[in-house]
């Protein structure tokens, strides 16, 4: 295991980054990471934390997936993910072959039969990219759109509240709808209009998303705006919650 406390951060400081301020919060997130570890290897028994990064393209959830999964891994941190589940759907159905009801339909069994999967592996922490919760939103859009009845929508959402209470911390990862645009454009270099991420349908995820919140308990949900941060920072933030959020469910303290 690491050291709790690192002996020189001038490494840090003429390599990694000149911001003196993110340095600090940095080392005070290795401090604590090292304390939560050191803490659970002496509880027996303990339940996974399950992590899930659910809302909105452009802001933040596989990147920060990757990089909280490295945050904990390389501190012997046990943590699991899962795959994206709507693309495990297209490997195994063909999404031409599905309608969409359909397509959202396995990807939430995909994404029930992912997380019993990584349970059954007993990780300290298990990350979910896109996970069940994210199936929710989409049923609120379909209904929202007109796709779908009021009776097919209720049956879908019905168990929402159980499902959520499956998760220990729930990042609902949001952004202004032009923001996420500008994003697209700059990470791809084709310039032909986008099919999915337009105003239009961002602007209705956006809003869907917000009606499906107000519907549903909010405890464990977070909700993260990234439209005036950046990555990193976005991947310290949930970093951050999780341990504080690992540490209230072990009851420990972490000293500031």
């Amino acid at each position: 295991m690491g050291n709790i406390i690192m002996k020189d951060s001038s490494e840090i400081y003429k390599y990694y980054i000149q911001d003196q301020s993110k340095v600090t919060r940095l080392e005070k997130l290795h401090e604590q990471k090292y304390r939560l570890k050191k803490y659970i290897e002496s509880v027996k028994d303990k339940e996974p934390f399950v992590v899930e990064l659910a809302g909105m393209p452009r802001t933040g959830k596989t990147v920060s997936t990757e990089r909280v999964f490295e945050f904990f891994n390389i501190a012997d941190f046990k943590v699991v993910r899962t795959k994206e589940p709507a693309q495990i759907v297209k490997e195994r159905y063909g999404s031409a072959q599905l309608s969409g009801v359909e397509f959202n339909d396995k990807t939430l069994e995909i994404s029930r039969e992912q997380l019993d999967e990584c349970k059954s592996k007993k990780p300290d922490i298990i990350l979910q990219d896109r996970g069940v919760f994210d199936n929710y939103i989409w049923y609120q859009m379909m209904y929202e759109r007109g796709q779908i009845s009021l009776e097919t929508y209720m049956s879908k959402i019905s168990n929402i509240d159980e499902v959520l209470h499956e998760n220990d911390q729930l990042y609902l990862m949001t952004a202004d709808p032009i923001v996420i645009i500008k994003r697209d454009y700059a990470d791809q270099i084709f310039l032909e209009p986008r099919k999915k991420t337009t105003i239009e349908g961002v602007t209705q995820l956006k809003n869907g998303m917000e009606h499906l919140l107000s519907k549903v308990s909010d405890d464990g949900i977070i909700l993260l705006d990234t439209t005036d941060i950046d990555a990193i920072d976005t991947a310290v933030e949930i970093s951050s919650g999780i341990i504080n959020g690992m540490s209230k469910k072990l009851g420990l303290i972490l000293t500031e």
